[in-house]
């Protein structure tokens, strides 16, 4: 009964603290490898995103940290941005392209569940969702139309979804829009 007792205040307590995204945003106008992250703790500013190698050319890897918690994005396959591993809190998350060649559709999975990020607007990536009637739902959008600088995040996911799983539907939203030159 002890052994029981002590599990579900550990649930109960690490399910109370999940990250809920609230915005991103790059910590230089004029450079996409930098970005602030702002959660709905009290803190202003409380995470970032960066570019691994400050190369412009090379886009392939980036890590991140939330408070205490940190990752990494990589891709699986040198140069193939349409397959993605994020790794953080002792979980791997993958991120594919549904179609090949088609980077408005992605299916992120932790091998417990999976959930798909589309982009509403098929000729601009400025907005982007996710609607699963299990784990609830997240919206991803600039604040200006065509200006991927600045981010909102209208994060509804059920506390279930890891920390991981969430930066990795933000990166592809970010990635995808941003310009590469």
């Amino acid at each position: 009964m002890k052994k029981k007792l002590v599990f579900l205040l550990f649930f109960a307590t690490h399910n109370l603290t999940a990250q809920v995204l609230t915005n991103f945003n790059t910590r230089y106008n004029d450079a996409f490898v930098d970005w602030e992250i702002f959660t709905d703790s009290l803190d202003d500013h409380t995470g970032n995103l960066t570019m691994t190698w400050q190369n412009p050319d090379d886009w392939s890897q980036w890590t991140y940290r939330i408070g205490e918690q940190s990752g990494s994005i990589k891709t699986k396959w040198a140069r193939d941005f349409e397959s993605w591993e994020v790794r953080g809190d002792n979980k791997i998350v993958s991120v594919q392209t549904i179609f090949r060649g088609d980077v408005r559709q992605w299916r992120i999975t932790d091998n417990n569940f999976s959930l798909e990020l589309t982009c509403r607007d098929g000729l601009r990536c400025d907005e982007w969702s996710v609607d699963d009637a299990k784990r609830g739902q997240i919206q991803i959008f600039t604040n200006l139309r065509g200006d991927p600088r600045n981010w909102n995040v209208d994060d509804q996911l059920d506390p279930s979804v890891s920390l991981p799983m969430k930066m990795a539907l933000v990166f592809i939203a970010i990635l995808n829009s941003i310009p590469k030159h």
